[in-house]
């Protein structure tokens, strides 16, 4: 036998290959929730040279609610493969695998084997593993685009506020103006009707100026209705700029992480 074949390098790069492709993907999903959808090689922990394992990246998904429990072990199974296949130079096939694994992983793996297909068959546990890859990729994109959703929809919040606050105040202004030029305007000849006038007249000055102070404190102190990039920055917790966010076609890469598994 030859060392090729002792050492199964066919399945051992099919493994690596779907790792490599998992680990990606999880790094941009964390950091999409954490906001920080600019260039990820400035940031310490989550370039090519950071420190915070997959594991940590899986775990903090768990702790964030963005993963679910059963969906963590899906990709935990996959990394337990991969470390097996890729640390122990023993562990040559998906039989000496299995000998190695508690029954409760080996039985989650077996789920992903296809029906009428024995787990003892390299080819179909290979397989499996394939699929089980490919619905941790489903699993990322479904998250997401949840996000993007409820990121897209925070934004149209805030700029709905914006716009709703900005048409009262026109609104309000537009009704002052037609009250003094309707007032200045009017043929005042009654002495008590002039007065009462007058009266009106500075009323509503006093009003307009009232609202127009007020307004300009409440714009330097409340920019989450009338600067739309640092509302969503500073209340939604995004580290990156906003302009970043459309450059990052990051349904784009996990569409072509898939392609990849596929082939």
């Amino acid at each position: 036998m030859s060392k090729q074949q002792l050492l199964n390098m066919e399945v051992r790069s099919k493994i690596l290959e779907y790792s490599l492709v998992m680990e990606n993907s999880i790094n941009d999903l964390l950091l999409f929730n954490l906001g920080l959808f600019g260039d990820k090689e400035k940031t310490k922990l989550f370039s090519n040279r950071g420190k915070i394992t997959f594991q940590n990246k899986v775990d903090l998904l768990m702790d964030l609610g963005i993963l679910s429990k059963e969906e963590t072990l899906e990709f935990e199974l996959l990394m337990v493969i991969r470390n097996k296949f890729m640390h122990d130079i023993n562990c040559d096939s998906f039989k000496t695998l299995f000998n190695q694994l508690d029954n409760g992983l080996v039985n989650r793996f077996k789920k992903f084997i296809e029906e009428g297909k024995s787990i003892s068959d390299e080819g179909s546990c290979l397989n499996a593993c394939t699929d089980l890859a490919l619905k941790n990729i489903k699993t990322i994109k479904i998250k997401l685009e949840k996000w993007r959703s409820l990121d897209i929809q925070k934004i149209e919040f805030v700029q709905a506020q914006n716009e709703q606050i900005g048409y009262y105040i026109d609104c309000i202004y537009d009704l002052f103006k037609d009250v003094l030029k309707t007032v200045e305007k009017s043929e005042l000849e009654n002495p008590k009707v002039y007065a009462l006038g007058n009266d009106v007249l500075q009323v509503m000055r006093q009003a307009e100026a009232k609202i127009t102070a007020q307004s300009e404190v409440f714009a330097k102190n409340n920019k989450i209705f009338f600067s739309p990039e640092a509302n969503i920055k500073s209340i939604f917790g995004i580290k990156g700029d906003l302009k970043d966010f459309s450059k990052r076609n990051i349904f784009s890469n996990v569409e072509e992480k898939n392609d990849i598994l596929k082939d």
